[in-house]
């Protein structure tokens, strides 16, 4: 396998689209969502082990999650782990992987993966994620993984490419054009029949030295802070000091605004791996298997009567009975129960703003 090959899992999100299950203590990349055996950040580590040696990937995490992903990723070093001391958003947490990943192979080639993301055809993610990994090495540009729409969704954000001719073939590179974040239904239909627009993964791929070009152009503040740390300062735990120190005065930003949207030298590869994006209780339900009346039953014990597209979640010692109930999320997750109509994402933020003002942090 290259040793030039880097991956740095990004999990150090909340996850509050998913709440209650999903809480600040225990956010949903810790969790077993789908019902395999691993967690989320667990499947993740092992789709891409197969991509990268194993010693060379990094999970980027808030420090309060650093416990979880020792528990959890066992096998990793202290050194692959890196903590976030605030929640600052992916483009400084994407930032300080760059730098330390640099300070160990300079000729890096990396791949940035999210941790709550669902892969069905492996081996075409596998081949595909390995052709850019090739393509970034040998050409300085930045490449973000497009996944070809299979409907009008409104829950991802899109990404138009200039001169695909509505023929393109996974694996294949074209030049970003625009980026469109989570359109209203209309613009999702109109973007995926036209044929230049593809789903936008996350799932970046880059050269080190690239990254840390352009990041140093379009965020020069920062990364004059992360340079002078890294020069200045040999010592590992000598510099994690001094990067908790300047951490809350970076930007609060994301990688696709603050880089990717404002970048000349941007790339689309195509994706055709049956991916999904499990952030909310909606991506759930259309992942995970229903019932003959179109439930969905998460890791518990249910009896349905007259019931119908429901979402059910307990813990695994509790019994849920329901008559006459169609499209309601019934979560019952440590010390709330949430009960409300499915397909309305909104309200859950809602939800968690009130319990958080009115009851403080006990049920967030």
């Amino acid at each position: 396998m290259d040793n030039n090959r880097y991956c740095v899992i990004m999990a150090g999100g909340v996850g509050s689209r998913l709440w209650p299950l999903s809480r600040k203590n225990l956010p949903k990349q810790f969790h077993d969502l789908l019902g395999c055996g691993r967690t989320m950040l667990q499947q993740t580590y092992d789709r891409y082990s197969r991509i990268v040696p194993r010693e060379n990937i990094i999970v980027s995490t808030n420090i309060i999650y650093s416990q979880i992903v020792h528990e959890q990723l066992p096998q990793l070093s202290t050194e692959q782990i890196l903590h976030e001391p605030s929640f600052r958003g992916t483009a400084p947490s994407i930032a300080y992987a760059a730098c330390h990943i640099r300070q160990l192979n300079p000729n890096a080639n990396i791949v940035v993966a999210q941790s709550d993301q669902l892969v069905l055809k492996e081996d075409l993610f596998v081949e595909t994620v390995g052709k850019g990994l090739d393509f970034v090495a040998e050409q300085s540009k930045l490449v973000i993984i497009g996944i070809k729409p299979t409907c009008p969704e409104t829950r991802y954000g899109y990404i138009q490419v200039a001169d695909n001719n509505s023929a393109s073939e996974n694996g294949t590179f074209y030049k970003v054009r625009t980026f469109t974040e989570k359109p209203e239904y209309e613009f999702a239909r109109i973007f995926m029949e036209s044929g230049e627009f593809y789903w936008n993964s996350g799932i970046y791929i880059w050269n080190v030295q690239t990254i840390i070009e352009t990041l140093a152009k379009l965020l020069p503040d920062m990364m004059a802070e992360f340079e002078q740390v890294f020069r200045e300062l040999p010592n590992r735990d000598d510099r994690r000091r001094r990067i908790y120190e300047s951490y809350t005065s970076f930007p609060n930003a994301s990688m696709d605004s603050a880089v990717m949207e404002r970048a000349d030298n941007v790339f689309l590869q195509v994706g055709e791996f049956g991916w999904a994006d499990i952030g909310t209780w909606d991506s759930l339900y259309g992942t995970l298997p229903k019932d003959s009346d179109g439930n969905v039953i998460m890791h518990s014990h249910t009896m349905s009567y007259d019931s119908h597209n429901n979402v059910v979640s307990l813990p695994k010692d509790k019994l849920a009975v329901i008559q006459g109930v169609d499209d309601l999320l019934i979560v019952d997750a440590g010390n709330v129960l949430l009960v409300c109509k499915k397909g309305r994402e909104g309200d859950i933020r809602k939800f968690l703003n009130d319990a958080r003002m009115k009851l403080g942090e006990e049920f967030v």
